[in-house]
């Protein structure tokens, strides 16, 4: 049997559910928002705060909506921002790993034949990732600078090298053995 108590707080709910995820929509995407406005039912519900006035309430929760927005908002730019670093540190060792120095290699550290194998691992990759290795690896740019020079997102250029490397490492499987002992 349901209390008067519980059948206000449905009832609110129901009004107000609709109007709350609409306005979190606002600040984040839409599976975000849900997840927002739910957090706050529930802890309205854990709180068991004073019944007041409905327009107070509704107030109340629109406040408590749009401050867990912004801190989703600040929580997932620290995260963003955290793996975006790691990435660029994971992407510079891949590529200290993969390619030490074009010059090495002309000088004759690598056989002729690996840095064929090189070559042709990265001129069979698909035409956007060719150009994002070859700019990131031989010509030293980082991801912004590619980023800048091709026109496209910088995670775009992160998931191509990382794609990229992905696929060369499975192309020269047979050579990292020796290319791990030369570098």
């Amino acid at each position: 049997m349901q209390t008067s108590a519980n059948a206000s707080f449905e009832q609110f709910y129901k009004e107000y559910y609709p109007k709350l995820t609409a306005f979190a929509s606002l600040y984040l995407k839409n599976d975000e928002a849900h997840d927002v406005v739910q957090e706050v039912f529930l802890s309205l519900l854990e709180k068991k705060e004073k019944e007041s006035e409905e327009a107070n309430k509704g107030a109340y929760m629109y406040k408590a909506v749009k401050n867990k927005c912004i801190d989703s908002i600040r929580h997932r730019t620290v995260i963003n921002q955290y793996a975006s670093t790691i990435g660029e540190k994971m992407l510079r060792m891949e590529s200290e790993y993969f390619f030490t120095s074009r010059n090495q290699i002309e000088e004759g550290l690598l056989s002729r034949e690996l840095q064929e194998q090189i070559d042709a691992a990265v001129e069979s990759l698909p035409p956007k990732g060719k150009e994002v290795v070859k700019l990131h690896f031989y010509h030293r740019k980082t991801a912004a600078d590619i980023a800048l020079i091709l026109g496209i997102s910088r995670s775009t250029v992160e998931n191509h090298i990382y794609t990229c490397i992905k696929t060369l490492r499975k192309k020269l499987s047979d050579y990292l053995l020796v290319i791990f002992f030369i570098v």
